[in-house]
């Protein structure tokens, strides 16, 4: 008997907790609130924000509904989800309540970012608590207080990648490797939105194959699919590497050498070297040896992939001496 009375005393938050997202409390927009305050006055913040959230999705739009739920994650120290929320009702009333609670996190922003190595623990603090949103909006900050630092960006750019902004992550990873080429960790984090979208690239092209097969049958389909296959890249792969090298040099050509050396890198990896050799001769038509070493040592991505790429320069470089000669 004791025992079962011990367990119900420990269930019994369980149930409790589990009471506080019935349905009864997304009624409406107004129960919702009610409950999410009482919520916050016993300090559940979390609680309040979890409620608040699935009140938003049921009733978007509403002032005091965002009003409320910007405060509850206020409370959590979850600044940048607070700060949308508030921007977000201030777009349907712009009352100086709304500034005023701006205000409020905008000077925990100037304090988070007194100096680099404050901001640098908090981002990483608020990165590592999910807080995705509060890092990004102090890498903001500290990036336009102290714009040569890669470290920012690299912190910045490591909570897009978590939050899943893949493309984000990698302009602003890129940012903090032409400030520092050496920083292992943004180029690391480079190669793996690389990896990580050319998977998503092969996932697609198979769920596509098993969709066929599904409706016509498994050998014509598959036979089809990498006959067509074969075709098109034999039929397109040329134009498209044409299309890249002619994009490719427009950028090097306005010093924008980041699409220049992805191109040259992806050209060694297919061990597609007369394109390669054609690229590094635009190269030193453009720069002289020593210039467009230092390009390849600030912009290759991979430092593996760097000393080959070096000594393929030097042999053009070579050749285009003697053949001068």
């Amino acid at each position: 008997m004791r025992v079962g009375v011990c367990i119900l005393l420990v269930m019994l938050p369980l149930v409790v907790r589990a009471a506080e997202f019935s349905q009864d409390a997304l009624i409406s927009a107004n129960r919702a609130m009610v409950e999410a305050r009482q919520l916050m006055l016993k300090g559940d913040d979390k609680a309040a924000t979890d409620l608040l959230e699935a009140a938003n999705a049921r009733f978007p739009n509403n002032f005091a509904l965002l009003m409320t739920w910007g405060q509850a994650l206020y409370n959590t120290g979850r600044y940048g989800l607070a700060e949308i929320q508030y921007k977000k009702a201030r777009a349907i009333s712009d009352t100086p309540v709304v500034e005023t609670k701006l205000t409020e996190i905008e000077d925990h922003y100037q304090a988070f970012t007194r100096s680099i190595n404050i901001a640098v623990i908090e981002m990483q603090r608020n990165t590592d608590a999910g807080n995705y949103a509060t890092t990004i909006a102090i890498g903001n900050r500290a990036i336009a207080k102290f714009p040569g630092n890669d470290v920012l960006y690299k912190e910045k750019g490591a909570a897009q990648y978590k939050k899943g902004d893949l493309a984000d992550a990698e302009a602003t990873l890129r940012k903090a490797l032409q400030i520092n080429p050496l920083n292992r960790e943004a180029r690391q984090m480079v190669e793996d939105i690389r990896n990580t979208e050319s998977a998503q690239t092969s996932a697609e092209l198979a769920q596509w194959i098993a969709i066929a097969k599904d409706k016509v049958g498994d050998f014509i389909v598959t036979f089809l699919a990498l006959f067509a296959a074969f075709v098109v890249n034999s039929a397109v792969d040329p134009i498209i590497l044409s299309f890249k090298l002619n994009r490719a040099r427009r950028h090097f050509e306005h010093g924008n050498y980041d699409e220049f050396t992805d191109l040259i890198e992806g050209l060694l990896d297919l061990e597609n070297f007369a394109p390669l050799r054609a690229n590094f001769r635009f190269m030193l038509r453009q720069k002289s040896f020593e210039e467009a070493k230092e390009i390849l040592n600030k912009y290759v991505n991979t430092l593996e992939r760097l000393p080959t790429l070096v000594r393929i320069l030097e042999r053009e470089n070579e050749k285009m001496l003697a053949d001068s000669d």
